[in-house]
This record gives C-alpha cells, sequence and structure tokens, in this order.
C-alpha cells in the first residue's frame, strides 16, 4: 500500500472519530507530498468548508481542476460544498455533470437523487434513484429516497417495503424522520413496530419508542404504553434536540402520561364487556377516546381510537398525495363496512401556529372566514362521501376549546384567532344538523364563556376523556 493510501486511511479514522482537525493535519501532509492528489485535496477541501472557509475551499478544488479537468471526485467535493452553502442549483449542475462521467457509479445518481428531493423535484428524484437501484440493488440510500419519496406522496406500503430492506442490510440504515415506524403505525402493522431491533441513533430511537408506545396506548396496552415512556425518558435528552419531530413525540409524551393517570384513577370506564365499537379517526386528540367504555344510547360502547399522525381537515380536501392523506386511507380501508365513524377533524386547522393561522400569516389578505366556511363544508362533504361509499354511519366531532393565553397575543391576532375556532365549531354544529348527523360537541364542553374549562385540558389543545364522557352525555 503506497504512504499516501496509508496516509488517508488514517485521516478518515480521525474523521470517523469526530476529530477533523488532525484528519485536516494528515491530509495536509499527503498534498505536500504529492500536489495533486485527487482524494487528498478534495477531502482536505471539504474539511476545510466544514471549518468555514468556503471560499478557501473551493479555491483548492478550482487549483486541482486546472491540472486535472473533469473529474468525477473533484465535481462531487465541489458539489459538496455548493449545497452546504446553500447553492442547490450549483451543487446540482456538479453533481449531474460528475455523474455524466461516470454514468454507471450509483452512487452518482443517488446523490443527484438527494439533492433534487431537496429541491422538491420529486418525479426526477425519483427517476434517479431508481436509476441507482437499477445499478445497485443493495444501495441502502437509495432504498431510503425511494422510501423518502414514496412517504411523501402517502405510499405508506412502498414506504414501509423500501424501510425494511434499508433495515435489514448488514450495515443497518439510519431514519431520523421515522418513516419505517410511521409507516408501520399507519398501516396497522403494530406486531412488526413492537418488533423492531432497537435503533443506534438515539434521535431515532426516541422516536420509535414514541411511535410504540402510542401504538401501545391505542392497542389497549396501558402497560407496555406505561414501559415505553419511561424506555424513551432518557432518549429525549440532548442527542436528540435537533431530530425532527421532538417536540411532536414530547408532547405525545406529555398526552400520554396524562391519559395514563386518568384511565388509573378511573378503571371502570375501560372495564366491561362492549356491545358495539365506535371508530374514532382524527389527530393527536383523539387518544383520548382510545378504549373507553361506555353507555351510549344504552348500548355499552367501546371507542377505538384511530390516530391520522398530523392530519388536518385541508389534507382530506386536497387531492394532492401527502402522508397525512395516507394515514387516513390506510385506517379507513381498516374499518369495517357497517361501522360507526367519528370523523374529528379541525383542531389542527384551528391552531394558532398551523393550518389557517399560518395562511394567514403568510397571506394576511385572506378572508379568514370564507377560508374557514369553505374547508368545514368541504370536509363534511368528503366524510359523507366517504361514509356513503364505505358503509359507514357518519358522526362529527368538534374541535376543543384551546387552552392558549390569548391575552397574550396582539388584539387582532386574538381576535382572528378565536374567530377562526368559534366559526369552524359553529359551521360544523351547523353541518351536523342540516345533514341530520350525530355530533359530539367537544367544544361546548370545553367552554365556559370566552374561556377554557382548564379541568379538561391535559396540555395544550389536549382533552381528557371527561371532556369526551361530557359531550356524549351533552349529545
Amino acid at each position: 500500500m503506497a504512504i499516501s493510501d496509508s496516509m488517508i486511511q488514517t485521516a478518515m479514522q480521525h474523521l470517523r472519530a469526530g476529530h477533523r482537525g488532525e484528519a485536516a493535519k494528515v491530509l495536509r501532509d499527503v498534498c505536500r507530498m504529492e500536489p495533486d492528489h485527487i482524494r487528498a485535496t478534495c477531502m482536505l477541501a471539504v474539511i476545510t468548508y466544514q471549518e468555514g472557509d468556503a471560499a478557501a475551499a473551493l479555491a483548492m478544488l478550482d487549483r486541482l481542476t486546472e491540472k486535472t479537468p473533469r473529474k468525477p471526485e473533484i465535481i462531487r467535493a465541489r458539489a459538496e460544498i455548493l449545497l452546504g452553502t446553500g447553492d442547490l442549483e450549483g451543487a446540482l449542475t456538479a453533481q449531474t455533470e460528475a455523474r455524466m462521467l461516470n454514468p454507471k457509479d450509483p452512487l452518482g445518481h443517488l446523490q443527484e437523487g438527494v439533492l433534487l428531493e431537496r429541491m422538491g423535484r420529486r418525479y426526477e428524484a425519483q427517476q434517479a434513484g431508481e436509476r441507482a437501484i437499477a445499478l445497485d440493488a443493495g444501495l441502502i440510500g437509495a432504498q431510503q429516497l425511494l422510501a423518502s419519496l414514496a412517504y411523501r406522496r402517502g405510499d405508506l406500503d412502498e414506504t414501509a417495503r423500501r424501510m425494511l430492506l434499508a433495515r435489514s442490510a448488514p450495515r443497518a440504515s439510519v431514519d431520523p424522520n421515522h418513516h419505517l415506524a410511521l409507516a408501520l403505525f399507519g398501516l396497522g402493522r403494530l406486531n412488526e413496530l413492537q418488533e423492531l431491533a432497537p435503533a443506534l441513533p438515539p434521535a431515532q430511537a426516541f422516536g420509535e419508542t414514541m411511535v410504540q408506545a402510542i401504538a401501545a396506548w391505542r392497542d389497549n396496552d396501558p402497560s407496555a404504553c406505561a414501559e415505553l415512556l419511561v424506555k424513551a425518558q432518557p432518549q429525549a435528552g440532548n442527542a436528540a434536540i435537533d431530530a425532527p419531530n421532538r417536540s411532536v413525540f414530547i408532547t405525545y409524551g406529555g398526552i400520554l402520561d396524562g391519559l395514563l393517570a386518568w384511565r388509573r384513577d378511573h378503571p371502570e370506564h375501560y372495564s366491561g364487556q362492549a356491545e358495539r365499537t365506535v371508530h374514532v379517526i382524527g389527530d393527536s386528540h383523539v387518544l383520548t377516546a382510545a378504549n373507553l367504555t361506555l353507555p351510549i344510547d344504552g348500548v355499552m360502547t367501546r371507542f377505538q381510537s384511530h390516530l391520522a399522525f398530523g392530519c388536518k381537515a385541508w389534507h382530506l380536501v386536497r387531492e394532492e398525495g401527502s402522508p397525512y392523506r395516507g394515514f387516513y386511507t390506510a385506517i379507513a380501508a381498516r374499518i369495517p363496512k357497517g361501522a360507526t365513524v367519528v370523523a374529528a377533524f379541525g383542531e389542527l386547522d384551528c391552531r394558532l401556529k398551523e393550518g389557517m393561522m399560518r395562511v394567514l400569516q403568510n397571506d394576511p389578505k385572506r378572508d379568514w372566514r370564507t377560508m374557514v366556511d369553505d374547508l368545514v363544508e368541504r370536509c363534511v362533504a368528503f366524510m359523507m362521501q366517504e361514509a356513503g361509499q364505505r358503509g359507514w354511519t357518519l358522526w362529527l366531532q368538534t374541535p376543543p376549546m384551546t387552552n392558549v393565553t390569548t391575552n397574550l397575543l396582539m388584539n387582532l391576532d386574538r381576535s382572528i384567532f378565536l374567530g377562526i375556532i368559534e366559526r369552524f365549531n359553529a359551521r360544523l354544529r351547523e353541518a351536523a344538523a342540516s345533514n341530520d348527523l350525530r355530533l359530539i360537541d367537544v367544544k361546548a364542553v370545553t367552554t365556559d364563556g370566552d374561556h377554557a374549562r382548564y379541568s379538561h385540558y391535559i396540555d395544550t389543545n389536549h382533552v381528557r376523556p371527561t371532556a369526551l364522557i361530557a359531550a356524549l352525555e351533552a349529545g
């Protein structure tokens, strides 16, 4: 082995250990010995960029290109640096050039696909990922790219299939966005979800453990849910601070803690034989209904919760595919014909920093009243059409009163925010009355004048079972 090759391996060991400075010293020694050494110069350029000097890094590659033009390694290094500086178009141009110079390199196609996905050019990214797979069926990164694209368009089956392939590879793949866990949950494949081998990265382990805890609660296993919450707690530390969905899963932890405590204090609401099941579909607050067993109209009824992660009413009325619509579609396919189904959508649409308020922040001239009216009308029409096609008996459920401290908001923001909630619920009540649909009016029992009844709350925007029970009794 040449001395330079041995030194590059030493530099790579330093990089794997997180010692960029030591790696840079070794690479500089290689470049002094061989000024035109392509691999050493490219690695040193990337480190130079990572240390904060993109101009110097690109200058190093420029000098190397003058002596050895049209080398894929140099062009790929340039693409990596341009990507880091935010020049996506420049990075794509460089990556495409590198790929064309070596069209049989599957990694080149994969890297181009990753760039295209970041730029929102998903069809082209799909083609690039498929080219990479055709050249190397075992390329984990390509499976992950295609799984991510499948997830974005709401194809949970393909997401799970590809992520399971990547997960079973000798070198386990990293899944920071929890695509596999969420897809398995959405598909109702809870046994496979609970049997996933533990993930090594703390951020991934935390998210997957939280999805497993949610599944255990939904699946009427409070003991397993509590154990998983204990397991997840240390995983949510500083190592996971930048992880996608971390704050969301921490909120779910608070919800489940509150629900478990309430269940321990009220075991009578979870026992006994049920004569029928009512299915409740919606976002996080539908976990409140999970496995409650109550007399409704003289019939002992068990409520089955179906969590569609992040699904707004807005996602239901759009034709564009999304993971949120994919969650709903997978849930709907599992609910039997003739079932009673509660559509509990709208809570996310009415949040302070989500849904319609976010639209208004981007376009303050939008008429929020018209927006609310249109959304409720289209959402109810969608659910009625689904119920008709699937043979369901449809009930509607209102979103609860907000628990946001509204007196800290600017007057106009507060007025619009509370107006959206009030109007959404009013239109939902009108739709239920005009279409002869049963309404579970959670909003009515979580409101005392203009204020929330805090005794019903677990935390912001999530109600305790007492509110749902009170709404059922009132309806």
